[in-house]
């Protein structure tokens, strides 16, 4: 069950993004705990704008070869680390760009920071904190896992997402 109307972007901007960029396929896992990292790569993006926080993804290691192979065209075997990183990070940089103006509308500005790669080791990243996690997305892949965690420093402007899906339903 989707505890608010950002879960439900999140989900949906993840979705598309992962199908139409990396042609991977995904399934929500509303109920599932919160994925290992023992395997798992974190990338995170920063922004700052009508509100500020951070995207981080936790995606299962054994992905990122076939993602990889997929974005570039290439056999998924001869991806180096290097090639992986680098299509984690564009991953999360374009849902992050598909989702903030989702959430906030297509007129608001958002300076979106580098993507960069936080986490190869089990546990937390140092941007995890629970009191700002303000949505989590859940995805079952084919090979493994994917985690997103929208992080708000504050609080969103009161009524943004329903007056903002009503203004992006428009085409506005």
């Amino acid at each position: 069950m989707m505890k608010h109307p950002i879960e439900k972007v999140l989900y949906s901007v993840a979705d598309e993004v992962l199908g139409k960029l990396a042609f991977i396929f995904s399934f929500p896992e509303h109920e599932r705990a919160p994925m290992n990292t023992a395997d798992a790569v974190a990338a995170s993006v920063s922004f700052k704008g009508p509100f500020d926080g951070n995207l981080t993804m936790f995606i299962s290691g054994a992905v990122l070869p076939e993602l990889t192979g997929n974005m570039l065209g290439v056999d998924d075997a001869s991806t180096t680390e290097a090639q992986q990183f680098d299509a984690l990070r564009e991953l999360i940089n374009v849902i992050c760009g598909n989702l903030l103006p989702r959430i906030a509308g297509k007129r608001s500005v958002f300076n979106v920071s580098s993507p960069r790669i936080i986490s190869r080791k089990p546990g937390s990243p140092e941007s995890y904190d629970e009191e700002s996690l303000i949505s989590m997305a859940r995805l079952t892949l084919e090979e493994g896992e994917c985690d997103l965690c929208l992080f708000v420093r504050g609080r969103l402007p009161d009524g943004a997402i329903v007056i903002r899906e009503a203004e992006n339903s428009n085409g506005q």
